[in-house]
């Protein structure tokens, strides 16, 4: 990866792939634990389910937070259910709602373009979305910005070297991104202008 910018980002930062406010370290690291177990429950209910063309998964603790697994593709036929199970969740008024991408096969573009109106009933209530599951695949649909930010998170928490971000770095990218060509470089536009790259 040849460019690197060695801006961080700040708590005024925004975004679905933004870090969260920091917090007192304590603080942090109980609602990354109780971040992580409401996920877990989302993946335990999804692997229960039968199985079908998309599967759609969430479990909530309390008025606080909530997580959501999507698996399968992702295209446009399912969008309307996504984007009724999405709502529903909006309604239940979580405060903190993560979403795990790690099972999507295939994607439509529709799909970042709704999380980020998601983001944005989020924000308006003082509320936070995660994205988390980003794998290669997931990573090389998004377009350069919110994927130059998911560089930039990930280059400023192996710089600070903290234990529970990093943690939850690997959560957000589970694939690492050794496989994915950073935006704004020769190898992100041979990846998009080659289609067998």
């Amino acid at each position: 990866m040849s460019t690197r910018r060695t801006s961080t980002p700040t708590a005024a930062d925004s975004g679905i792939f933004s870090a969260v406010v920091a917090r007192p370290r304590p603080a942090r690291e109980a609602e990354l634990a109780e971040l992580e177990r409401t996920l877990r429950a989302a993946i335990v209910s999804t692997l229960a389910e039968a199985a079908s063309p998309i599967t759609i998964a969430s479990a909530q603790r309390g008025d606080q937070y909530s997580a959501m697994v999507l698996g399968g593709p992702v295209e446009a036929s399912a969008m309307g259910a996504v984007c009724a199970h999405l709502r529903g969740q909006l309604d239940a008024g979580a405060r903190h709602l993560v979403i795990d991408l790690s099972r999507v096969g295939r994607w439509d573009d529709r799909l970042l373009a709704l999380l980020r109106r998601v983001e944005a009933r989020m924000a308006a209530r003082g509320g936070v979305l995660e994205v988390t599951g980003l794998t290669p695949r997931v990573l090389h649909g998004m377009d350069d910005d919110p994927l130059d930010r998911v560089f930039a998170l990930h280059r400023a928490a192996f710089e600070r070297a903290h234990p529970p971000e990093l943690s939850w770095a690997d959560v957000r990218c589970p694939g690492g991104l050794d496989e994915v060509a950073e935006p704004h470089t020769a190898a992100r536009h041979r990846a998009i202008i080659d289609t067998g790259a």
